[in-house]
């Protein structure tokens, strides 16, 4: 593990010792407050409102060396679920996650960015709420959206990709919905499911890199999701890295995702005459799981650019691990090369020894961080 955490972390202790049971299995209070490193008081006062709720049981006694039995605590997965949506450009992701951070249910739906989007996110929340089976369990439900999202309010700023503007988003789901409602970027959503189920178990500090239709860049300092006073951070694609590139979705040229993204790859590859315009990034991935050799200097060049804008971050926070997540994940072996090499520069630099994991991906893991994101609210667990 990084260094000891010292900024309090309110209600997402109970989030994180749900979640380390449902990982790690059953342990006692000791080896939760060891594996959290928390103090005992603490872990004893979240771990008996989470049994008052529900949410935890107690197994039997279990005799140790010395001192009094020590005894397991388990969490109930079924006591509670929440629901997570990620909106897509053509469809809705949704899963129902229980309280182990387990998907009990998963499954996709329309949807046309371009109309109206609170009736269709209503639709398939609501279809949700009224199945006797999930309803009565489902404690609250989280929206991932590419957007700059005010995570207080759900309020979306801007979505150049939908073109969504001064969009109140949360406020209108908050209206309609019997339960709490959380919105934010859907990069930060999957970078709580990091935190709480997966790079989170080992580390206290560090990046989750979005590589995909788009590419972010976020940041877990101190166990924190770092979203910044006005919710814009985490747009690492807009970092402009060439003064005359090619026009962004933003309004601005030369952004890092116009080079690093589905469509700045495609533009690449044509540029090369390695794609046509009829080629797509889902083609693109198949030819070099196939190892195709002629992508692996296109990749490795997409690679060092990319490297070049992460290197800075990297040796500005010192970060010592970054998860790579998104579609293009597949892609990541191309991309490595020229990511590394510019990652190995300096000795001296704390890019020089930085250590990447690259998770297996799919749509569905966005939808899973937006019902992290959901049960990590204040609300859902008091």
């Amino acid at each position: 593990m990084t260094a000891r955490r010292i900024t309090p972390r309110g209600d997402l202790t109970r989030v994180e010792i749900l979640a380390l049971l449902g990982t790690a299995g059953a342990l006692d209070r000791r080896q939760i407050a060891a594996r959290l490193r928390l103090g005992d008081a603490t872990v004893h006062e979240h771990t008996r409102r989470l049994l008052d709720y529900g949410y935890l049981r107690t197994l039997a006694p279990q005799a140790g060396a010395v001192g009094r039995p020590r005894i397991p605590l388990q969490v109930v997965p079924e006591a509670a679920a929440t629901l997570g949506v990620r909106v897509a450009t053509d469809h809705l992701v949704t899963v129902v996650a229980g309280l182990d951070g387990r998907v009990i249910t998963s499954d996709v739906s329309a949807f046309d960015c371009h109309s109206d989007p609170i009736p269709q996110l209503l639709a398939v929340i609501n279809r949700r709420l009224a199945d006797p089976a999930l309803g009565p369990r489902l404690k609250a439900v989280g929206v991932a959206t590419p957007s700059s999202v005010d995570p207080a309010t759900g309020y979306i700023r801007v979505c150049p990709r939908f073109g969504w503007t001064d969009l109140p988003l949360g406020e209108q789901l908050r209206a309609e919905l019997p339960i709490p409602v959380q919105v934010d970027n859907d990069l930060r959503a999957s970078i709580t499911a990091e935190l709480l189920y997966r790079t989170g178990r080992e580390h206290d500090d560090f990046l989750v890199l979005g590589i995909g239709d788009g590419v972010g860049l976020g940041a877990v300092l101190q166990r924190r999701v770092h979203r910044g006073p006005t919710g814009l951070s985490g747009e690492f694609g807009h970092t402009p890295v060439a003064a005359t590139g090619p026009s962004c979705a933003c309004g601005a040229r030369g952004c890092l995702e116009t080079f690093t993204s589905d469509d700045g790859i495609l533009r690449a590859a044509r540029r090369r005459g390695l794609a046509d315009a009829a080629t797509t990034i889902e083609e693109l991935r198949a030819r070099w799981a196939a190892r195709e050799p002629e992508l692996a200097d296109l990749l490795a060049g997409i690679g060092a650019i990319l490297g070049r804008a992460v290197v800075g971050v990297v040796n500005l926070l010192g970060t010592p691990t970054i998860a790579v997540i998104g579609e293009n994940h597949v892609l990541w072996s191309g991309l490595e090369p020229g990511f590394s090499a510019v990652m190995r520069t300096s000795q001296v630099t704390a890019a020089y020894g930085v250590h990447v994991i690259v998770r297996p991906w799919s749509d569905a893991q966005h939808a899973l961080g937006a019902a992290s994101l959901a049960l990590a609210a204040p609300e859902t667990l008091a």
